[in-house]
């Protein structure tokens, strides 16, 4: 593994804001300049004081929202590992989860590979089946996953928020634990450059039916459990990123 940082790679910025407040870190700037993006790098210590990279897509320049999904998450990618050569990436951010595979709001996840795409269908002859669902792989310490008590499965990326019935059939055919909108993306690049990479998802909502989504949409499901699930998420980063400090 290179010596490189560690970068922690957010899609939005209050998934972000507690590491960073909790910490001590300053903004630096890429040398993609900044304002074509509208990435948000900082540099500096976690509150365990592990020196760290925190990437976040940040905000979209024309729409000024977070620049969430696949295509800002694969080019933030891009220019992190150009940048910086890290040894490691961690994705960390919230998804939905499944009832049927036993997940629950604030469950934090440890993926597994491999990580996939279930919007991305292409049934024409050869691979591209193979390649259009993605399949690569990521980064999972069972050890870690014991000593943190963190569930274990496989993230599936789409561009889309809310699961539809032809979604949801390829989530199941797919094995996905957790459903989410970066990671495959992520994992693409990180394939290609030889980047380790590791998956931790903490879960806002129940993608299929249950009594714990009370009826309520993925969106509001999504606004209603997000603070709580983004606080389940940071306490278990911090260990994270201090076990890959050692």
């Amino acid at each position: 593994m290179s010596q490189g940082p560690l970068v922690i790679q957010f899609a939005m910025r209050m998934e972000a804001a507690p590491l960073l407040a909790a910490g001590h870190f300053q903004p630096i700037s890429l040398s993609v300049p900044d304002h074509r993006y509208g990435f948000l790098i900082h540099q500096g210590q976690t509150r365990l004081g592990n020196e760290v990279i925190v990437a976040i897509a940040g905000i979209h320049p024309r729409d000024q929202v977070d620049s969430i999904g696949t295509l800002s998450a694969g080019l933030l990618t891009h220019v992190l590992i150009s940048q910086f050569q890290p040894r490691m990436i961690i994705n960390a951010g919230t998804a939905g989860g499944f009832h049927a595979r036993g997940g629950q709001v604030g469950d934090v996840y440890l993926g597994e590979s491999p990580v996939v795409f279930h919007d991305r269908r292409v049934q024409l002859p050869g691979n591209f089946p193979r390649f259009s669902e993605g399949h690569r792989p990521v980064r999972h310490d069972l050890e870690l996953r014991q000593a943190l008590g963190l569930k274990a499965g496989v993230v599936s990326s789409g561009d889309s928020l809310d699961c539809t019935d032809e979604d949801m059939k390829h989530l199941l055919r797919l094995g996905a634990s957790v459903k989410e909108m970066e990671a495959a993306a992520i994992a693409t690049i990180c394939e290609a450059r030889a980047v380790p990479l590791v998956l931790l998802k903490s879960i806002t909502d129940i993608v299929d039916d249950h009594p714990q989504s009370e009826g309520l949409s993925t969106e509001e499901q999504f606004l209603k459990n997000y603070s709580f699930a983004v606080s389940s998420l940071i306490a278990k980063l911090e260990s994270v990123i201090e076990w890959y400090s050692r």
